[in-house]
């Protein structure tokens, strides 16, 4: 007799398996997203704190361009006097808007969120490892009070992005083989422009114009 394939393929087949499969799947891959999240938040943070202090020193160099009059022009000292100040009201807007955004406090958010759902993760295989003899009313029962702790976290919690569960998936190619390897470079390359892109100009450009402003 022939074998009846699901419908379901790669990391999906969990969806034809029983209830304990699909709650196994979904808090470790939650687990693993969080602790992602985790990581970009902390990446973030420190290129947020980095950026911005530099960008200061900038500020205060191009200042003493004019204090020392390095270059006796006035047209040029007046564009640099001029660009200094509406960098420092950009730069002021920009520090007020990424300090709102706390991501210390979200990273650690996220982590302890981790931390909590590895706790569910390690009871449930243990439940899987030992108990398996247990009745259907047992795993019934354990089933729906795991389920019920795990919607309880995640309600305590803000949800993680989407490129934390995709840089989980490609952490774990072997289970996630429906991923392409352009799919996985799409998603490096998204992670680096939200860890690194916008900071990294912040660090470039401001040099960049004052040096173009030097030479006119």
């Amino acid at each position: 007799m022939e074998e009846k394939k699901g419908i379901f393929t790669g990391s999906k087949e969990y969806l034809e398996k029983s209830f304990l499969e699909e709650l196994n799947y979904k808090i470790w891959s939650t687990k693993g997203a969080r602790f992602e999240a985790d990581k970009r938040l902390t990446k973030i943070s420190n290129m947020s704190n980095i950026s911005f202090s530099i960008m200061s020193a900038y500020l205060i160099i191009a200042g003493l361009l004019a204090v020392y009059n390095i270059k006796n022009n006035v047209t040029n000292l007046n564009l640099i006097n001029y660009y200094v100040t509406a960098l420092s009201i950009l730069q002021l807007v920009l520090v007020q808007y990424e300090s709102s955004q706390d991501y210390k406090l979200k990273a650690k958010s996220f982590h302890d969120c981790g931390l909590e759902l590895s706790v569910l993760y390690n009871k449930l295989r243990t439940f899987k490892t030992l108990n398996d003899s247990a009745s259907y009313f047992e795993t019934l029962n354990f089933c729906k009070q795991l389920s019920d702790e795990y919607q309880s976290i995640l309600s305590r919690f803000i949800n993680h992005s989407p490129i934390d569960y995709d840089n989980f998936k490609i952490s774990h190619r072997s289970y996630f083989k429906e991923i392409t390897d352009d799919e996985v470079k799409m998603i490096k390359h998204k992670f680096w422009w939200t860890c690194y892109g916008w900071y990294t100009l912040v660090i470039i450009l401001p040099p960049l114009v004052i040096l173009l402003l030097t030479l006119i």
